[in-house]
């Protein structure tokens, strides 16, 4: 049966691919044809699909149009009499003209000027060419496509409305100590009414303004009964592709169902079978919704993720619908190796560490006394330090000029743990209890050799990291990158510093690392870590880690997942869906010209872009899902074919607009030889833009 069900949702996904991808290409050439044949051009071939080398399905011939169903799926096209993209034809097609004038000794009647008025030129082209109608009626059959696909977006994201489109609500989930959110003073919970002055209707509004990533983004939030106005300017690190700010969409109470149950495979082993047992039973017939945690009620997440976190460490009973649960306290994985504290990353505005001149790149060399500090755990030992109603912290922070400096701190009663790989692969670790972030210095501090082998290399202090193995790992990434290679027994990690940094690996990565399956035959694998050290002296060797369990050490969260707050926006009737739907598509497009704007001005990396197969691919994945979110991004591919279309490049519709406005300005076409020029020249462009991104789509050039 799960076989069955295998292929049918393949095939499923796949025809709704095709049923997509060639609705936004028949729709575009209906356009050009139907108006055509409004302005007495005659069209020869009218194709759904390609006909290559004469295969077809069928076809037939009414009027002067054959029309046909090709036998390769991709699209449709419309041949008319005289007009041509291909930029060797144009020319050829001028020619064949003039020599059928010249052999039979006759021209077609006189073109129109650009007035609707008889030029005194005969014209060498039928009447019924492309070719000889006048500027105007050119201009409507180019430009006829492109407004069909605007037609078609808008019946896309009306439909999508229609349907109700669910996407994550304009809400703040978790802070990322050190983001842009975080020094801005953004919460979790905080909710997101406007945008520079713009309401707000979900958390994608949010995400789509960063884009821009050029000036401050001013945020209005509805922070419990008040309102807050604050200024956040998105940040893009060295190894993002676009600009971002740090925040995370708003859970709700309510637990998501995996594939595989309720709890994230990995730590299932850390529940009791009677845990396991009464979260399943009792999901049976409502979804399982947290009311309580150790007795205290919890109505939203924030109070959810702050009464979990004072028993950090700790089993806590969670109240799922009545039934109390216990769920254990999930220990970090880790290895028995300490890294050095890197320099401090970020300060938070008008915290205490700010106001005693902390500033970033000074660094932390002991807390409360401890000069032993493991900068990946220092979050949660000052979490602790909160739980404990400990109100100061004594530090000592050596200063960029290398003095050393004690330092007595105020700490905030506030639970906030750093949430890795939100922002990027070189997040730093952070409190917000302590208003610091700090980097992760990848070189050896301290080495628990008891938990090492005798017979296998050992890291010494001061050895430099610059690679990382996960042995006998499955490969997490479903694309190549430029941090990481993966074999078919490990997954390796380079470019330690510069593209991705320890905390994304040992805080993030390394949590959810499975074992690989043993093949036939092979005996049952076990997952450990491989350290390539750099020396100070330049020699290289590999350490073999086994992975432990920390006992300092834990899982913020307690190995479920958490649904995302949505919210549905549906329309009441076809009018208001066709508004709104008008609304989206207009959005789209004026998305797609900022784009555009930020890969020419280096905001975002070109890297981003996604070619055919990428779009193909996420369409693939939507089609899965509900049919709004299928349509809604038909509605997004149809204002971007439309915007791209239009772009003043040969043999786009835009380059011929260009040509078309040249010949009604001057009352002349450009010359032929310059067109053939500029439409070779745009098609050189189109293609190694096709070839840019298709290589990213494959992974041929790696995006991160």
């Amino acid at each position: 049966m799960d076989i069955l069900t295998t292929i049918w949702t393949v095939t499923y996904g796949v025809l709704l691919v095709i049923l997509g991808f060639n609705a936004l290409i028949i729709v575009h050439e209906f356009g050009h044809f139907i108006v055509a044949r409004l302005c007495g051009v005659r069209c020869e071939k009218f194709y759904i699909w390609f006909d290559f080398w004469g295969l077809k399905f069928f076809k037939f011939k009414w009027g002067d149009t054959e029309y046909g169903l090709g036998l390769f799926p991709l699209g449709g096209y419309v041949k008319m009499l005289g007009q041509e993209d291909n930029p060797g034809a144009i020319q050829a097609e001028i020619e064949r003209a003039k020599q059928q004038a010249a052999d039979t000794g006759g021209l077609a009647p006189p073109a129109h000027d650009t007035n609707g008025t008889a030029e005194s030129k005969p014209s060498i082209f039928a009447p019924d060419s492309y070719l000889s109608k006048s500027v105007p009626q050119r201009l409507a059959i180019i430009v006829a496509g492109v407004i069909m696909n605007f037609l078609f977006a808008i019946v896309c994201a009306a439909g999508a409305f229609m349907l109700g489109v669910k996407e994550p609500t304009a809400a703040v989930g978790n802070v990322i100590p050190g983001s842009p959110a975080w020094e801005a003073g953004l919460q979790t919970g905080d909710r997101i009414s406007a945008i520079d002055g713009k309401s707000a209707r979900d958390f994608n509004d949010v995400l789509m303004k960063m884009v821009e990533g050029s000036k401050p983004v001013q945020l209005d939030i509805m922070r419990q009964n008040s309102s807050v106005t604050v200024d956040v300017l998105p940040r893009r690190r060295a190894s993002d592709l676009a600009p971002k700010i740090g925040i995370t969409s708003l859970p709700t109470l309510e637990l998501a169902k995996l594939k595989t149950g309720w709890i994230i495979p990995p730590y299932e082993k850390h529940y009791s079978a009677e845990s396991l047992e009464s979260l399943s039973k009792h999901a049976d017939t409502h979804p399982l919704h947290i009311e309580r945690v150790d007795g205290q009620v919890v109505t939203n997440y924030a109070e959810y993720k702050d009464a979990q976190l004072q028993k950090i460490g700790q089993p806590i009973v969670c109240t799922f619908n009545g039934v109390d649960v216990e769920i254990p306290a999930i220990p970090m994985r880790t290895i028995p190796v300490r890294f050095n504290m890197g320099k401090i990353v970020s300060v938070l505005p008008n915290s205490d560490a700010a106001n005693q001149g902390i500033v970033p790149g000074d660094t932390l060399v002991s807390v409360d006394g401890d000069a032993d500090i493991d900068p990946l755990k220092l979050p949660q030992i000052l979490l602790r330090k909160v739980n404990d109603e400990q109100k100061t912290v004594e530090l000592v922070i050596r200063k960029v000029s290398g003095e050393e400096k004690p330092l007595t701190v105020e700490l905030k009663p506030i639970r906030i743990l750093p949430e890795l790989a939100a922002m990027s692969m070189r997040d730093p670790m952070g409190s917000t209890a302590l208003g610091l972030s700090w980097s992760v210095d990848p070189v050896v501090a301290d080495v628990d050799e008891s938990a090492l082998s005798s017979d296998q290399p050992v890291p010494a202090v001061g050895d430099k990291v610059v690679g990382v193995e996960f042995v006998n790992s499955e490969n997490p990434f479903t694309r190549r990158n430029s941090f990481s290679e993966a074999t078919s027994e490990k997954l390796s990690f380079h470019s330690i510093g510069s593209k991705i940094d320890l905390p994304y690996i040992f805080a993030d990565l390394l949590q959810e690392a499975r074992v690989r399956a043993p093949k036939k035959g092979e005996e049952k694998k076990t997952l450990s870590v491989r350290l390539i050290l750099e020396s100070p002296d330049g020699n290289t060797k590999i350490a073999s880690m086994p992975i432990l369990e920390a006992t300092d050490w834990f899982l913020s969260e307690r190995g479920y997942f958490l649904k995302t707050e949505m919210t549905i926006s549906q329309a009441e009737g076809i009018g208001e869906a066709l508004s709104r739907g008008t609304v989206q598509m207009i959005e789209h497009t004026l998305l797609v010209y900022k784009s555009v704007n930020a890969l020419v001005n280096g905001t975002v990396s070109t890297k981003i872009l996604m070619g055919p197969v990428g779009i193909v691919e996420l369409m693939f994945q939507l089609a899965q899902g509900d049919w709004s979110k299928y349509l809604m991004i038909l509605c997004l591919i149809g204002a971007n074919l439309a915007v791209i279309n239009l772009l003043p490049i040969p043999p786009l519709d835009g380059g011929h607009v260009v040509f078309l406005t040249y010949e009604g300005i001057f009352r002349r076409p450009p010359n032929e030889l310059i067109q053939v020029i500029l439409s070779y020249l745009g098609l050189f462009l189109i293609l190694l833009l096709m070839v840019w991104t298709v290589t990213l789509d494959l992974s041929c050039i790696l995006r991160w």
